[in-house]
This record gives structure tokens, sequence and C-alpha cells, in this order.
């Protein structure tokens, strides 16, 4: 329902999630309609900026970018890396500290009694996975039961190394994806360096989500929205929740926050 607050600042940017956000998990970008394709270019033709911030590789994303006609750089990889999706080209990143990332591994293989450890779109058994690069963006550990996810992120996010964020897995229902990255490439760091780069201010973006990566884009964002499918943590957090994302979620908060007709003034809901 609509508390009837009201803000007398503009939303100027929006930067959502990809899966289970603005697409369905796992989405190749076939589930992008026509409408929602056509909110975003006109938002942006109204002088918006829409973009996305997602845990996956850019390979896997860049289907669903070109899908939603996203031309702004986005942020991948967790927040470790942020892409012009035009030329294809990393404009800012921050790597895992050289060498920590054996010790990442060592949790994994510790406590992942299944799992896939995905690097170049490649899923590899984390059992076969006897080495890695000393200098990675991100680690991924794919398909994990929870408990285990919840044991490897409470080893590494004890230390000061690296920080873990999990996430509904994109490889089976009720399994979970480990995110691995720097301290100091999250969402939240990342999405705050999208916002230098296009001259927005946190108080006029707008950030989407619907689990626990998304946790530190709300941080970097002045006004939060919780798709109806997302977590109750971060519907708790929300400013509004918005429809589920199979209810067209992204369209429906285009036309509530950037349409012209609301005149640019936020209405909050819970």
């Amino acid at each position: 329902y609509d508390s009837g607050i009201r803000e007398d600042y503009m939303y100027r940017a929006l930067i959502t999630d990809l899966d289970g956000s603005a697409v369905v998990i796992s989405s190749d970008g076939s589930d992008v309609d026509d409408r929602t394709r056509q909110a975003i270019r006109e938002a942006e033709l109204n002088g918006y900026i829409i973009s996305c911030a997602t845990g996956r590789e850019w390979n896997l994303a860049k289907p669903v970018v070109k899908a939603l006609g996203i031309s702004r750089p986005c942020v991948i990889n967790g927040g470790s890396a942020i892409i012009d999706p035009i030329t294809d080209q990393i404009i800012w990143e921050q790597t895992l500290t050289p060498n920590t990332t054996h010790d990442i591994l060592a949790v994994f293989k510790r406590h992942a009694t299944q799992g896939f450890f995905l690097e170049s779109s490649v899923l590899t058994p984390i059992s076969k996975v006897e080495k890695v690069a000393d200098v990675i963006r991100i680690m991924y550990l794919v398909a994990v039961p929870n408990a285990e996810a919840e044991a490897i992120a409470k080893e590494i996010n004890a230390g000061d190394y690296a920080v873990v964020h999990n996430t509904p897995s994109w490889q089976g229902e009720g399994l979970v994806d480990v995110h691995v990255t720097h301290p100091n490439a999250t969402k939240e760091h990342a999405v705050r360096v999208w916002q230098k780069m296009l001259n927005v201010e946190f108080k006029e973006t707008i950030g989407i989500g619907d689990s626990g990566n998304d946790l530190p884009l709300f941080k970097s964002c002045g006004l939060k929205v919780a798709v109806g499918n997302a977590t109750q943590q971060l519907k708790d957090l929300a400013d509004y929740v918005a429809p589920d994302v199979t209810d067209h979620a992204l369209y429906h908060i285009i036309q509530k926050f950037l349409s012209p007709a609301v005149d640019n003034l936020a209405i909050f809901s819970r």
C-alpha cells in the first residue's frame, strides 16, 4: 500500500540486479518483454540513467543486458568490475589480493561436499579443482547446500581479506551460489564508483534487488526497492516492495518512479 510519503528530490538513475529482479534466475534474456524494453528506452530518452549490478560474469550477463537494451556502464562480477556494454571494455576493477585466492579455495574445499567452481563460464566440480590463479576479481562456488554456503561465509567473513555474499543458485532450486570478492569490491563499492562516473548522487539512485548479494546495493541507493519474490530480509530493508519478477517488476518500477506522469516525485510504499 502507499504510505503517502513524498520526497522533493528527483530520482535520476536506476540500477537493478539481474537474476530474480529484472529477469528470472538463469535467464538468457529471452524472458525480457517488449514493454519492459520500451520502458527502459523511453526512460533513457527522458534523461534517466538505467543500468544493472549483477553477480554474473560478463559472458553470462551480456545476453540479458542486450535484451534489456542497457547501454550504460554495468556493474558485474558481484561488484568487482564495471564494464562498458558497448565496447566490452572493463573500465574499473578491484581484484582479490594476490595469494588469498588459494586460501579461499581451501575454505571451499573444506566445507563443500558438492558444487562447482565457475571460471570463464566453465563449471568444474570443486573436488577436482587443485589450484586457481593468483589474481582474480571474484571466486564463484556454484550449487552448494545452504548450510555449507553459510559455513563458508562464516569462515571467510571472519577475516579481512575477502567478503562473501550468497545468492540463490542458477543451477538448481534450493541450492546456493557463493560469491567471494575483495572487501572493497561489493555492489556497494562499485555502485558508488558508477555514480561518480555518471555524476549521479546517492539520493538520486534507485536500487532494485531480491537476495543477499543485493544488501550492499541497497547501501548505495537513495531508494531501496525489493521485488515481491525477494528474501524477507531485503523486503524489511526496502522503501518499496514491487511485484514479483514474473509480474513485470522492472517495468512496474520504471513506470512508478521514473515516469514523467509522477512528476519525478517518489511515492514510498511498503
